[in-house]
């Protein structure tokens, strides 16, 4: 499956990934919240722009960019 982030750019998440991101698309979250292998999940994604984070003083808040759209059938070129 492709989300894309800007016009002509298109980044692949597999399905766990998108269940991730259905399950905290509508709040902000803290990274601590997280068990260790989803915050690495949500690591992940910011890096792909998916999710944007704030960093605290000691913590990382990150919520869904509201500039992303789901492709949910295109081929991976």
């Amino acid at each position: 499956m492709f989300i894309q982030i800007a016009p002509r750019v298109k980044v692949f998440v597999t399905e766990e990934d998108m269940s991730f991101i259905m399950q905290h698309r509508s709040e902000s979250f803290r990274g601590s919240e997280l068990p260790p292998e989803q915050q690495d999940r949500a690591k992940r994604l910011a890096d792909k722009a998916i999710f944007v984070r704030k960093k605290l003083d000691t913590d990382v808040q990150y919520a869904l960019n509201r500039q992303i759209r789901i492709v949910r059938n295109d081929t991976k070129k």
